[in-house]
Order: structure tokens, then C-alpha cells, then sequence
């Protein structure tokens, strides 16, 4: 039996309830494979909602998500799901079949209209899949298969649980590191209060994105963490650093902005050739200022 407080390679999501696809195919031949596996399975009706947070933990913690929607259950939150996952670049592996008129499903038959509801968000997977490049298998063995030799490309990569343990060991100030997934990889940035340079209050102030892919080391991520320091540092420069008390390194500068203002003032195209003219001294540059919540220039 797998230890479960332990990081697993693999989620078994998918058709719960009194489906044996787990223990009966999907569990002996990823065992077989040497994958590790979370099986979030329990007795019908035993789920809590509150059960959905250790879930979302368990999930974050695999390389791969198994799911399994079969012609057996109307697996409504499950397709919603695979849909989410197949849009954001999430590495799964999708088994899907559609549900018959006639079905049963836990002692209630399934009409035409009701089947064809069903199938509809069936139809909608499979066509992000295809956008996607995502396979779907019907065959729950197939899928299994699949979702083995994923995890086996994959060991190694990252996972938002890995970057999350790296960054809890970076330490910058009172300032706090982020993260959240996106397509092949992770968004990492930084925030912390400080007092805004124009207000002159205290409030909450988050540096721009930085990506980091799946292919990265915990090392790039150390890495990527100081860059959004450095660029913090610098942002806090360019804001308080002033000539003629103007912000002449304002980094909230809009370039289409600047480029009309230059064309007005008949400023040569390449500013770089010209002589040196300060076009960020304008007032209407000075209007664009904010918070470090706004995208930044650097």
C-alpha cells in the first residue's frame, strides 16, 4: 500500500463513486511500472467538501493526472476539470468514453436528452485535446500506459510543490516570494508592502512575472527569485531617483505612449542617434505613474 504523506508521481482522478478501474487496471499496471500513485477514492458518499483541499495538494505534488471519464458516469466535475487542465498545459492523461441513452448509473437510466447533454462536454475535451495535442484513449489500459511513460519523461521536471519548497528557502526582507502554474511551467513574483512613491501610504506593491519552465533546475529557481529581487531594487530606484524633480527613469512608462508623444514633438525616429532629448519629463508621462502592481518597464 503507498504511503500517502509522501509526494506521489501519479493522481488517480476521474469517475469515483463504485468504479473499480483503479484497483482493477490502472493500479497493478502503473505498480508494475514502478509509478507511484495517489488514490483518492473513497466509500460512496464518504467525499466532504472539505476533502477537496487535500485533493488540490495531492494534485499539485504529481508529475501526471490519470482521469478516467467512462461510459458509466455523467463525471460532470470531472470533465469540467480535464478541460481546465488541457488548457492550462497540465501534463495528463485523459481516458474518455461517451455515455450511452439507456445507461444505468446508480439505478437511474440515463434518457437520449440527458446522454446528449453529457456528451456534449465530452465532445468539447476532445476538441481542446486536439487543439492541444493531447491524446485520449478509450481504453483505460492504453491511458494507464501512457500516463506511465509520461511520469518517466517527466521525472526530474518541476512541480509547483517543488517550487514552493525551493522558495520557502529564499528569504529577501519581509518580502514574500509567489507562484502559480501556467502553460509549461510556473509564474514566480515577488511582493511585499512598501510605501508608494506618489501617495506616500503603505500599501501591498508585486513585482512583475518571471516564467520558469518545467525543464528547470531548483537552482533557476533561486536564480529567477533574485532576478524579481534585482528588478524590485531597481524598480525602487528608477521611482525615487528624480532630475529636476522629474522622474526621468519613471519604469512606468507606456512605450505606444511615448512613441505618439515623440511623433507630436517631430522627435527623430531613432533616439539613440539623436542628440539626447527627455521625452519621459513630460507631464503626461508623469500621469502614467503607479504602484508597482502596474506591468513594469524593466
Amino acid at each position: 500500500m503507498p504511503n500517502f504523506d509522501e509526494p506521489k508521481q501519479v493522481f488517480l482522478g476521474g469517475a469515483c463513486g463504485l468504479t473499480t478501474w483503479r484497483k482493477d487496471i490502472a493500479i497493478p499496471i502503473l505498480e508494475a511500472a514502478g509509478v507511484t500513485y495517489h488514490n483518492p477514492q473513497m466509500p460512496l458518499g464518504a467525499w466532504k467538501e472539505d476533502d477537496q483541499f487535500d485533493e488540490m495538494r495531492r494534485k499539485d505534488e504529481c508529475l501526471v493526472q490519470l482521469f478516467v471519464i467512462n461510459g458509466a458516469t455523467r463525471g460532470v466535475a470531472s470533465v469540467a476539470e480535464v478541460a481546465y487542465l488541457i488548457g492550462a498545459g497540465k501534463p495528463v492523461a485523459i481516458v474518455l468514453e461517451d455515455i450511452a441513452a439507456g445507461t444505468d448509473v446508480y439505478g437511474k437510466e440515463i434518457d437520449a436528452v440527458e446522454a446528449d447533454d453529457l456528451n456534449r462536454g465530452r465532445i468539447f475535451v476532445r476538441a481542446m485535446a486536439e487543439r492541444h495535442k493531447v491524446p485520449i484513449f478509450t481504453d483505460i489500459a492504453d491511458g494507464t500506459r501512457y500516463c506511465a511513460e509520461l511520469v518517466k519523461s517527466l521525472e526530474g521536471s518541476l512541480t509547483i510543490g517543488k517550487v514552493n519548497e525551493v522558495l520557502s528557502e529564499v528569504n529577501f526582507g519581509n518580502h514574500l516570494f509567489n507562484v502559480e502554474e501556467t502553460a509549461g511551467g510556473f509564474h514566480i513574483w515577488i511582493s511585499g508592502m512598501e510605501t508608494d512613491s506618489y501617495t506616500g501610504e503603505p500599501s501591498l506593491q508585486e513585482g512583475r512575472k518571471w516564467f520558469v519552465s518545467r525543464d528547470c533546475t531548483p537552482s533557476d529557481v533561486v536564480r529567477t527569485a533574485f532576478k524579481s529581487v534585482v528588478t524590485w531594487a531597481e524598480h525602487e530606484a528608477r521611482e525615487s531617483f528624480k532630475y529636476k524633480d522629474v522622474r526621468v527613469f519613471n519604469p512606468h512608462l507606456d512605450i505606444e505612449a511615448m512613441v505618439a508623444r515623440a511623433k507630436k514633438k517631430g522627435l527623430p525616429e531613432d533616439l539613440n542617434r539623436a542628440k539626447p532629448i527627455n521625452v519621459t519629463s513630460d507631464e503626461v508621462f508623469e500621469k502614467q505613474a503607479g504602484s508597482k502592481s502596474q506591468p513594469c518597464a524593466l
